[in-house]
């Protein structure tokens, strides 16, 4: 519902995307921590460094990511436009 609210889907091999098939086909506790993560980047208007921060905190580095079933390859894009839509849902 959210992909769809927000037009994300249509934005096919971005972060989104792919989290989004990594949860349908293999979600484990590490999406919790990839959520806080993606909650933090939105907070801090796309803070890269602060995704990652928190991401490595958790023990789940870049090279971790892309090696998931379904891997996440690219890094989260910032849009302002959706911002505190995605922080509310």
């Amino acid at each position: 519902v959210i992909m769809q609210k927000y037009q994300l889907k249509k934005r096919k091999g971005d972060f989104m995307e792919q989290w989004h098939q990594k949860l349908h086909n293999n979600t484990t506790p590490d999406d919790i921590h990839i959520c806080e993560a993606y909650l933090q980047f939105l907070r801090s208007d796309g803070s890269l460094a602060l995704f990652y921060e928190h991401l490595e905190g958790h023990g789940i580095t870049r090279e971790r990511l892309q090696t998931f079933e379904r891997p996440i390859l690219q890094e989260p894009v910032f849009f302002t436009s959706i911002k505190n839509g995605l922080i509310n849902e």
